[in-house]
């Protein structure tokens, strides 16, 4: 017997047990692209009540991406930038109000165009809100109805408390207003226990209905409308909370992902009567080493864990092991290497007596 041949068959068959292993391989939880076909810089992202995902970007491009597959939305944003896109699009994307900074798209047609920058869209049951860098949009019955005339608005966020709903926005350099959603007229300074001069850039709501902002000095939570902001201490109380996305709650804790100039963040929280308190710093779960070059704008719930804009748009959950297929390449060559070392065929040879004669 050749002596490769035991070799070769050993190579063979680990060779073939590494190609099929490597796609197998148990891995963990990590961030990878999962972004669209499109041109420039993705400046919104938005979950539709679908269940699909929305992405507007820098060059007024929509994408939605459902059933595994990005397609591209034939609307035209005349290539503005989109900045607000509503959950209320998943229906025809081509009809709902979209923001974007040269003005409002799919407004209510009674009133007159909006062709200010807008930064946020909310629609509450009292009409379409619409926040700018001069106040506030407040739709009426003929006209628009302008609040907080003069105050760079950058987000908008609801919250319902004892049955009542509110709304706050988070403004660059003046903190937080709040009105009930009954009367937008009744626009209040909200902001006792916030730093100075502070920009807010996003809302969450807590399971006990408690409003979590984030601002550049950190997070902070307050209980009620009008009542003391207290700081959210999560180990990031320098750095700017630019988005926020608060999972449901499951076994007395919410789980808090944060998005950060630098990182995505993950923190879980508890909350009783004294309040909301975080059990440990917020830990990163995506940052440069990821390909991330810009700050995390937008966090929506996805599969089993999140997608997330930072320039492109990426999905953080779990995931195969990221080599994989360095194992199969490594079988494969194995595979190769035994068969070069594995015998030829042996070749019958005629008997001595018939090669005589």
């Amino acid at each position: 017997m050749n002596t490769n041949r035991m070799p070769a068959l050993v190579l063979a068959a680990v060779g073939v047990a590494l190609i099929v292993a490597g796609p197998l391989l148990p891995g963990g939880e990590r961030a990878v692209v999962n972004d669209p076909p499109r041109t420039g810089h993705v400046t919104d992202l938005a979950r539709a009540d679908d269940g699909s995902i929305l992405v507007g970007t820098q060059h007024g491009e929509l994408w939605r991406f459902a059933d595994s597959t990005w397609g591209r939305i034939g609307i035209n944003l005349d290539n503005q930038p989109v900045m607000s896109l509503s959950a209320d699009l998943a229906a025809d994307p081509r009809h709902g109000p979209i923001g974007t900074s040269g003005g409002l798209v799919n407004g209510p047609p009674a009133l007159r165009p909006v062709r200010q920058r807008v930064s946020d869209v909310i629609i509450t049951s009292a009409g379409l809100v619409v926040a700018t860098g001069d106040g506030l949009l407040v739709q009426g019955d003929s006209t628009w109805r302008r609040q907080l005339a003069g105050v760079q608005v950058y987000r908008l966020g609801a919250q319902t408390v004892a049955g009542s709903d509110h709304l706050h926005a988070g403004t660059v350099n003046q903190g937080v207003f709040t009105a009930p959603v009954a009367n937008l007229a009744a626009w209040s300074s909200d902001s006792v226990g916030l730093p100075e001069h502070s920009n807010v850039f996003t809302f969450a709501v807590t399971a006990g209905g408690r409003l979590i902002a984030g601002t550049d000095a950190g997070l902070y939570w307050q209980t009620a409308p009008m009542e003391r902001w207290r700081p959210l201490r999560v180990g990031l109380e320098h750095d700017r909370m630019l988005s926020l996305y608060l999972q449901p709650a499951q076994d007395g804790q919410q789980r808090l992902w944060i998005g950060s100039d630098k990182h995505l963040y993950r923190v879980d929280l508890k909350e009783d009567d004294g309040g909301v308190e975080a059990l440990a710093y917020a830990a990163p779960m995506a940052g440069p080493d990821d390909g991330l070059r810009y700050g995390v704008s937008w966090i929506v719930p996805f599969a089993d864990g999140v997608m997330f804009s930072a320039g492109s748009v990426y999905q953080f959950g779990r995931f195969g092991f990221a080599g994989w297929y360095w194992v199969s390449l490594l079988g494969l060559l194995l595979l190769l290497l035994g068969g070069r070392l594995f015998p030829p065929p042996q070749q019958d040879t005629p008997a001595r007596g018939l090669m005589a004669g």
